[in-house]
Parts: C-alpha cells; structure tokens; sequence
C-alpha cells in the first residue's frame, strides 16, 4: 500500500478586475503538482473580494494572488490589492499572499513591501508563463519570490540608489521622445529644474553619457 501522505485540498483566492488574467493564473495553477485537489476563487473587485473572504473565514486561502489595482469597495475602505492583503494578514494569518502590479513607483513598492510583507511580489512587466509558474511554486513550498524589476528596487533601496515619481517621468518622457525642450509641458518645472533634475538622476545611477545612456540605466535597474 502507498503511505504517500496525499496533499491537501489547495485554496487559492485570485483578484483581478480582468478575467482573462484569472483564467491564465487558473490554467498555471492546473499545471502544478503541489496539491492533490485545487480549489481556486475568482474575484474582479475589493466588494466581491471582501464578500468571499468573509465567507471563507470557517475555511481559509492557502494562497491569494492580488492584484494592486483593483476597483474600490469604499464602504469598507478597501481602496486596492494592498488593502484586501491586510484584510487577509486579519482573517486569515496563515494565507500565503502574492502581490501582482504593473507600478514601478517607489511609494507602491515600499508600501507594499511594508505593511504587507508578501511571499511574492510580481511586477506584471516581468511576467511570463514560466515567470507566475516559478512564482507560484515558490511560494507554495514555503519559499519567498520576487520578481526582477522589485529585486532590483530593494537592491536600490540597500544601496540608497532611489529616485522619485517626478523623476522617473522625466526619463520615461525621454523614452518616448519627448525633447528636453518640451519637458516643461509635461512636469511643472522650469527648464533650469528640469536640467538640475537630470544631472543628479545621471549622478545617482552613474551615467556619464547622453540622454540614451540614462534610459538604458534606468531600464536596466527596473526604473521604466
């Protein structure tokens, strides 16, 4: 007789307001081989993800994968992912928390980072099959995961390398062609600001070259 313990009935909760999202972690999650049994919950909102939580308190997630932007259950003040991630750090202690964003800025990240302290973290830049399988996995055999682009900020956060919102703009304007001259129109600096801005952005992620020196640093460190 095989005294193979069988493993458990997996609970996964995913919230995302865009279904084919859910259906794809749905399709990564049947490909895995962690459990014996799945049983995976789809959410599109705060409202309908604070409903199904509170209804799953006599049987937790195992798992939850959250997107940060998500629209707003704001009579119970659940304004994002991050919020329903606290709600689930209360009622369900045990429930393994996977953060997914599109956002790069620092804010996001640190808060994040912070108050949730998730066993994975995806910027949705990095994602590929493999990319939410590997995740996934990860985090289901107790360990922690986080993707390249929020490597690299915690990175820049050891480092003391880090840059603000008005910064980052100002290369991602640069990125899309934007000539310096007609920076003005998109940040509320004068163009003396702005130059200023640039020369400590250069000086803070060591590029001596020109403006497309600065956006392939800036790309390489995770920044755009």
């Amino acid at each position: 007789m095989n005294t193979t313990q069988l493993k458990k009935v997996l609970q996964v909760l995913a919230i995302d307001d865009h279904g084919v999202v859910l259906e794809g972690y749905h399709s990564i999650f049947k490909m895995l081989d962690n459990f014996n049994e799945l049983k995976f919950t789809k959410a599109h909102d705060c409202r309908s993800g604070y409903e199904i939580i509170e209804s799953h308190r006599e049987i937790p997630f195992d798992l939850a994968i959250l997107d940060y932007s998500i629209p707003q259950f704001l009579e119970k003040h659940l304004h994002s992912g991050e919020d329903m991630a606290m709600l689930l750090r209360e009622a369900m202690p045990n429930c393994k928390i996977i953060m997914m964003t599109m956002h790069k800025e620092m804010e996001i990240m640190s808060s994040i980072l912070q108050k949730v302290i998730p066993e994975g973290f995806i910027n949705k830049s990095d994602c590929t099959t493999d990319e939410l399988a590997d995740g996934f996995k990860a985090v289901l055999s107790n360990s922690t995961y986080y993707s390249k682009t929020i490597l690299n900020f915690l990175k820049r956060q050891e480092k003391g390398i880090l840059l603000d919102d008005v910064d980052i703009k100002i290369i991602l304007l640069l990125s899309k062609g934007i000539k310096n001259k007609n920076l003005c129109k998109y940040i509320p600096l004068s163009d003396s600001a702005i130059e200023k801005r640039k020369y400590k952005i250069k000086r803070t992620l060591d590029v001596t070259g020109d403006d497309e020196a600065l956006i392939n640093e800036a790309r390489s460190q995770g920044y755009i």
